[in-house]
């Protein structure tokens, strides 16, 4: 029973997302601005993103991938007389 209950408010939701009644409203003229400075914040805040990881991918690779050698202490191992 609780099963079908849950099915029915499932179906009543899905319902009244994918047919909405029409809307008595308009946009105005404030609304493509708004809506232009979402997409440059996300654009620009995209581009922050991907600079950060790239720096931090190119300083891993170069981490792994370095010919340094550590240094080497040229002491002999057992002492001359």
């Amino acid at each position: 029973m609780k099963k079908a209950i849950q099915h029915a408010v499932f179906f009543l939701i899905l319902y009244l997302v994918l047919f909405p009644k029409k809307a008595e409203a308009y946009l105005d003229p404030g609304t493509g601005s708004y809506v232009l400075q979402i997409l440059m914040a996300a654009l620009f805040g995209g581009l922050f993103l991907f600079k950060s990881w790239w720096k931090e991918a190119k300083h891993i690779v170069t981490k792994i991938f370095s010919r340094k050698e550590a240094p080497t202490s040229e002491k002999p191992s057992h002492r001359e007389k």
